[in-house]
């Protein structure tokens, strides 16, 4: 599967997934999950997933499997997947890397300004980070 990735492409990779998340919120005020992928040539990507069915279940655990699939495949060298809960105020950025996993929680508050033409504008919190299980690249 590889070694892990550098502090610089760690973050590199958390900001792509969390500056993508503030202009939803700006933008709509809710967003569905948002999928991030370093590649093994050094870019960032955002990936959209296409399900033709039901899903059934957690969706960020089915996007983890396919991160995972495409991780065991050498394609990727590190993901992050932005939520938020609707109605909610800060987003989750779950990162993961080889020897990397971690949920980044971002508190925020939204300023609305405008009568006619409402804009939205956040101010991020202070981070805080848990550690968490690795679903993408997992021991082996």
């Amino acid at each position: 599967m590889g070694g892990g990735i550098g502090q610089g492409e760690l973050d590199r990779l958390f900001s792509a997934a969390l500056e993508a998340a503030v202009a939803r919120l700006e933008k709509d005020g809710h967003f569905f999950p948002l999928i991030f992928e370093l590649r093994t040539d050094g870019t960032i990507q955002a990936i959209a997933m296409l399900e033709t069915g039901t899903v059934e279940g957690d969706a960020v655990i089915r996007m983890f499997d396919v991160l995972r699939q495409r991780g065991e495949e050498g394609l990727i060298r590190g993901a992050a997947i932005a939520c938020h809960e609707s109605g909610g105020s800060e987003v989750e950025v779950h990162l993961r890397a080889p020897n990397y996993a971690s949920n980044i929680i971002v508190p925020f508050t939204v300023t609305t300004r405008g009568f006619f033409r409402r804009k939205r504008e956040l101010t991020l919190g202070e981070f805080s980070a848990r550690q968490a299980q690795n679903e993408v690249f997992p021991a082996d």
